[in-house]
């Protein structure tokens, strides 16, 4: 008596073992994927950060001094060097006022004075930078700013104003004006166009020639001797033997790394992290001869990503006075 088995159905444990498979992929290639994310970005950041260094050097050679208004710098060597371009008379000494910002500041007398009268009378404004930021951003209304600069220009108009009137309090409006006065030496040009370049490497293909030539012999000249010669040689070669004869040419194909470096522009895209869009804070001591540029990035910087993955990077550097600290890790 014959039997027939009947088989069953295992769909459910076939959608299982997909659902497990494609759940094992994810956790394989995703963090791989928001790994290279966070390495293009960090890359990204430190070349931007490089650039608007190189920005900052060019200026310097023109004011004699660092600013920490970056998108002043990048207006300033962009517009003297389109000028030259134009007319070779604009050597020399230029001034270049910005427009001013104005600020609603609740003047605070006594913090202020606190803060000129003990504390930056005594040592320089630069090791008290975080005080100076603070007191002016917890007074303005409105926009903060991360340019000491700022702070201690317009907290100083305030501090001011207030010897000359004790009543002055209160909302305020101050003006910090913004200029410039630069010497544009010979030069600049040639400084401008071999500052700002990218850099390239490419894999390029050449092609080679070699020669096989017979040379009159240097103890018979009636025999001659054979030898290969590339193609950069012949014609020195043909110029030293008259008669030289080619027998044969082989022609190889070589692939060879090159750098290639195209101008660039000085953009006001370099002033902000890829990341996070916020600027890059640019630090210069009170006598202007040191600058720092840092990563907008402080602490750590998290976004989830796929719902139960998450993308998380710190800072991405600082230069300093041209030093990269990245170097060094």
């Amino acid at each position: 008596m014959a039997y027939e088995i009947e088989s069953k159905n295992y769909w459910g444990l076939n959608i299982v073992i997909v659902v497990l498979i494609g759940i094992l992929l994810a956790v394989l290639l995703i963090p791989k994927k928001i790994w290279n994310e966070e390495e293009m970005y960090r890359k990204e950041s430190r070349v931007r950060m490089q650039k608007l260094w190189s920005v900052e050097k060019v200026f310097y050679r023109l004011a004699d001094s660092y600013t920490e208004q970056g998108e002043h710098a990048i207006q300033i060597v962009n517009t003297i060097y389109d000028s030259l371009k134009d007319s070779v008379d604009f050597y020399g000494s230029h001034t270049f006022d910005f427009p001013p910002v104005t600020y609603q500041i609740n003047v605070n007398p006594s913090a202020i004075a606190m803060l000129f009268d003990s504390t930056l009378s005594d040592t320089t404004w630069d090791k008290h930078r975080r005080d100076v930021l603070t007191l002016f951003n917890q007074e303005v209304q409105g926009d903060t700013t991360n340019s000491g600069w700022v702070a201690y220009r317009a907290l100083k108009m305030a501090y001011d104003s207030i010897q000359v009137d004790t009543n002055w309090t209160g909302l305020k409006r101050i003006t910090v004006p913004f200029q410039y006065a630069v010497n544009i030496q010979p030069g600049y040009i040639n400084n401008y166009d071999t500052t700002f370049v990218a850099k390239e490497r490419v894999q390029t293909s050449v092609l080679d020639s070699t020669f096989q030539v017979a040379t009159p012999s240097e103890i018979d000249s009636t025999v001659y001797d054979t030898t290969w010669v590339p193609l950069r040689d012949l014609s020195d070669m043909q110029y030293r033997y008259p008669g030289l004869m080619v027998l044969d040419t082989s022609v190889t194909r070589e692939t060879r790394w090159e750098t290639k470096t195209e101008p660039v522009r000085p953009s006001k895209d370099w002033l902000y992290g890829p990341l996070t869009g916020k600027p890059y804070i640019i630090r210069v001591s009170s006598n202007g001869l040191h600058c720092t540029i840092k990563s907008p990035i402080t602490g750590e910087y998290r976004e989830s990503r796929y719902v139960f993955f998450t993308f998380s990077d710190t800072s991405h550097g600082a230069i300093e006075d041209g030093e990269a600290n990245w170097k060094n890790q």
